[in-house]
């Protein structure tokens, strides 16, 4: 692994991040399908329905500390371990202080990931890396349905809930001793100064010579990217009331809040978590199955359209699932649970992966981090507020819940179609453009005249195989 380059480091990449992902998803589920186990109930002491949920709440909270240490210390601290301490647990104020550890992990991972894979991935194909780490999410979660189904119906004794919460140790430990064989990106490396390093990681990825023209094109986009965020004034908490910098961050930044929040209030962690108080039936096999189509088509149909159609298949699905619960027939439960199934397909084929590569595609070289850790403090604090009132909302005031899923899915379609502008295609440093359009790319180069035609020919160099400078096949280049 030490010398891997091209299309298998980039591989390698995705297996390390991706076994981060996977951990991710299976925490998120494996408590969903043990809140009925008796051996499990009595270990946490027979909490009701609000405790239950505040012991599986907490977890969200610790996230949301990791998503702070990110964004603070995100250019200086590595990967984390996340903790051992949950199969342990003897009662509800362990499990309650596992959760919270093991929480602040999993949020400085899932805010370092997207930024990982997006900066190591080509522009034509960075909508499938880090859609095919959300699919690992998913499948994450389906393995936890799959570990907590057979741990239930097979086993007898506390090692029905003990064994599949240690197993998730297992993905840990993979990206634990992966993860130090593979390369800092090459836009971390290059804002840091280390710009030696930097061409040497994207000769790697690109699996060319340090001198290949394309690589040297990128040099000259991130430099320009570079010099464009050091002219504007620094980045500063004041600035998110009144941003008056060229690059537009407060707008980023809000932006990148915005998206998760109205992916959260799609209802999807309400399925996730508490179906089986809904409908007594999980399988997050079907969600999974929806996450495959943006595989194929984030990169070729763009984010915007993908999340319009998205938010009207939910739309209908959801308003017709409400209503089929609230006039609770044996024929419009059946109907409400078709409704349920095709919304967890439409879920994944939208909502679920593109939020997570919008915050990493829309913020600057130097505040990546933080754009990626804001996004994913939105997700983890309204996935907070949604496990926390979702069993005592059920219990007093039933399907009448759900009216408000509905209402944020309608308004999600208009902030899609009016503030969320196309990324598809663009490399990361194009996308500055879309915010700051009056800087030009011509503007402080100093790379040489031969840099400079480079970029103008960028487009049929990145999106066709040809030839480079040295005669040699060109292959898709990590922009």
């Amino acid at each position: 692994m030490f010398n891997i380059r091209g299309r298998a480091l980039r591989v390698a990449i995705t297996a390390s991040a991706g076994s981060c992902y996977l951990l991710f998803g299976y925490d998120q589920g494996v408590l969903g399908g043990l809140v009925t186990d008796p051996t499990f109930l009595s270990a946490m002491g027979n909490p009701n329905s609000s405790f239950l949920g505040l012991i599986i709440a907490l977890y969200n909270i610790r996230c949301l500390a990791g998503c702070g240490i990110a964004a603070v210390y995100g250019n200086k601290l590595g990967r984390t371990k996340p903790s051992f301490g949950d199969a342990a647990s003897y009662g509800a104020p362990q499990m309650i202080v596992g959760r919270l550890i093991s929480g602040l992990g999993n949020g400085m991972n899932t805010s370092t990931v997207p930024v990982y894979v997006s900066e190591c991935s080509p522009a034509k194909y960075r909508g499938r890396s880090v859609a095919t780490q959300l699919s690992i999410v998913i499948f994450g979660t389906v393995v936890a349905y799959w570990i907590d189904y057979g741990t239930i119906t097979n086993l007898t004794g506390e090692v029905v809930w003990r064994f599949p919460v240690a197993f998730q140790n297992l993905f840990a430990l993979f990206t634990i001793f992966t993860l130090p064989f593979l390369p800092e990106t090459p836009r971390w490396l290059f804002s840091h100064g280390r710009k030696a390093e930097s061409v040497s990681v994207l000769a790697r990825l690109y699996d060319c010579e340090e001198t290949d023209l394309k690589v040297r094109t990128i040099e000259s986009e991130m430099a320009e990217a570079l010099r464009i965020e050091e002219e504007s004034p620094k980045f500063a908490i004041r600035d998110l009331l009144n941003d008056k910098s060229e690059v537009k961050n407060t707008r980023r930044l809000v932006l990148c809040f915005l998206i998760q929040l109205f992916q959260m209030f799609a209802g999807i962690n309400v399925i996730a978590f508490y179906v089986t108080i809904v409908l007594e039936t999980n399988h997050p096999n079907r969600l999974w199955l929806g996450t495959f189509p943006p595989l194929f088509l984030l990169d070729k149909v763009g984010r915007r359209p993908m999340l319009l159609l998205g938010s009207t298949a939910l739309l209908i699905c959801m308003v017709i699932f409400t209503a089929g619960i609230a006039v609770d027939t044996p024929a419009t439960a059946k109907l409400a649970l078709a409704m349920l199934f095709l919304y967890e397909i439409s879920f994944g084929m939208s909502w679920n992966s593109i939020p997570w590569l919008y915050a990493p595609e829309i913020t600057p070289m130097q505040i990546r981090h933080i754009g990626s850790a804001t996004a994913t403090f939105s997700e983890w604090l309204w996935t907070f507020v949604v496990a926390l009132v979702t069993p005592p909302a059920i219990e007093n005031i039933g399907w009448k819940f759900y009216i408000l899923f509905c209402v944020m899915i309608a308004l999600g379609i208009p902030f899609t179609y009016f503030f969320l502008p196309e990324t598809n295609g663009k490399s990361l440093e194009e996308i500055d453009y879309i915010f700051s359009p009056h800087f030009k790319q011509d503007e402080g180069m100093d790379s040489g005249d031969d840099v400079n035609k480079a970029q103008t020919e960028r487009k049929d160099n990145i999106d066709m195989e040809g030839k480079g400078a040295a005669g040699e096949k060109v292959k898709d280049i990590p922009i």
